[in-house]
């Protein structure tokens, strides 16, 4: 029976096998590194996906007319169309 043994995604290492003792331990796969006989560490950093801004509505806008902003979008926007400065 011929197999191929799992490379990493990451950083195209060749020739790494799963750990199994890890799996059965952890209930999670990783690849161990046999040439190394330890667990293979990728050298390739994860790129980090961008948190997603959260959008708030004004409450002090009209209902039907008022759009979604972001947090601090909404702090400029109530200083400048809902405070009513007084003039003397």
């Amino acid at each position: 029976m011929w197999f191929n043994l799992p490379d990493c995604n990451k950083c195209k290492t060749p020739d790494l096998t799963w750990d199994q003792t890890y799996h059965e331990n952890t209930g999670q796969w990783r690849l161990y590194d046999p040439g190394k006989e330890q667990p293979h560490n990728c050298p390739v950093k994860e790129v980090s996906k961008p948190v997603p801004v959260k959008m708030t509505v004004c409450p002090k806008c009209n209902p039907l007319t008022r759009k979604p902003m972001s947090a601090k979008k909404l702090q400029d926007h109530i200083k400048k169309e809902h405070i009513d400065w007084v003039e003397e």
